[in-house]
């Protein structure tokens, strides 16, 4: 399940994993039964926040304890505390009883637990074996055994998308950099260029793939929603990786892809076991409320 959740929607949405997962700040004050009181990091008024919750944040935050390192607990804490504080407003003002609060908290709740049940679905995977490792390093040489640094040109090239895909065809036909350039300010639209050096690893795989099979001074294009990007293979540099130093991180992404495989088959289970009655959902107006025949 993608998250697509805007800022204050995922603030929202770790706030109700939190509580759900930590305890209940906003209840009664034992809702964090057989919690000794030294595990209490805080305390806003009558409401307490446990050390379990702590943990729970930086859990749902894992990119905290890389940025803040030892900080991270007290970084969660300060958060926590914020969030307890705004709460507690909120109640006071009412807000936890107008329509939208109690829908929002309804949705949170619902993607609170179906992650759970997901990660519950996840943990039955098992860890790729030798012959699948030995298969994958064999499959992906781009990724190791002919592993390249590569100097790129990025072109962005803006401008509607009709025109902009019209032109596609053509800057991937041209064979260098200035065919390339010239053919970019032919098109008249608005375009930045910037050069970076990418190892192999760093490129989404699909990109890698392309570039990989292309020589200095073609390109490859990834579409964006007001253009597209041009990447402009300029040079790149052998650096192969043995199996032996690529077995720990193909591990992981074959054990990432046996986790997403078992979500969802497990997800397709539950559809074929349900009765889904699907209706399209109203549109919405530009004032965010539905839209009237």
């Amino acid at each position: 399940m993608k998250n697509k959740f805007d800022y204050v929607w995922f603030g929202l949405v770790l706030w109700c994993g939190v509580v759900s997962l930590g305890g209940c700040s906003r209840g009664d004050s034992h809702a964090d039964q057989g919690v000794g009181s030294s595990q209490v990091l805080a305390r806003i008024n009558d409401k307490e926040i446990s050390v379990h919750q702590v943990r729970t944040l930086i859990e749902l935050q894992p990119n905290w304890t890389q940025q803040y390192g030892d900080k991270a607990p007290s970084r969660a804490l300060d958060s926590l505390i914020e969030q307890e504080l705004a709460a507690q407003a909120a109640h006071a003002a009412g807000l936890d009883d107008t329509p939208k609060v109690v829908q929002a908290m309804e949705l949170a709740k619902r993607e609170v637990l179906a992650r759970a049940y997901q990660d519950q679905l996840a943990a039955k995977a098992d860890m790729p074996d030798e012959s699948e490792v030995s298969t994958y390093f064999d499959a992906h040489p781009e990724l190791f055994a002919q592993r390249r640094q590569y100097v790129l040109q990025e072109t962005l090239l803006k401008g509607p998308a009709a025109q902009v895909q019209a032109l596609v065809g053509n800057l991937r036909a041209t064979k260098s950099l200035p065919d390339l350039n010239a053919l970019v300010r032919q098109t008249g639209l608005p375009y930045s260029v910037r050069n970076s050096s990418q190892w192999a690893e760093a490129l989404p795989l699909d990109v890698l793939k392309q570039l990989y099979a292309i020589q200095p001074g073609q390109s490859v294009t990834v579409s964006r929603p007001d253009g597209v990007v041009v990447l402009s293979l300029v040079s790149s540099e052998l650096a192969p990786i043995g199996l032996p130093q690529a077995r720990a991180a193909i591990r992981e992404v074959l054990w990432t892809l046996h986790r997403k495989e078992k979500i969802q088959k497990g997800m397709e289970a539950l559809r074929q076991q349900a009765r889904i009655a699907r209706f399209d959902a109203p549109a919405s107006s530009p004032q965010g409320g539905a839209s009237q025949p």
